[in-house]
């Protein structure tokens, strides 16, 4: 299997080939993957990129009356 890279943008759900490899393959099937880049898809700032991330060893209501208590 032969495999070329490059990067462009999606519009309206076409994904245009650079005129280099418009005939490259011509009639062939391929299989195509596409990969976004992490920082395209969320903001730097998103919580959303910790989502799945963080594993808790309590839960979260015992462990704020813990803190709670010591304030006492």
């Amino acid at each position: 299997m032969q495999a070329i890279e490059f990067e462009t943008h999606v519009h309206d759900g076409v994904i245009e080939l650079p005129l280099s490899y418009q005939h490259w393959q011509e009639g062939l099937a391929v299989k195509v993957i596409v990969l976004v880049a992490e920082h395209d898809t969320l903001p730097s700032k998103s919580i959303q990129r910790h989502a799945g991330t963080i594993t808790l060893t309590q839960d979260p209501l015992a462990f704020q009356a813990v803190l709670r208590d010591e304030w006492q």
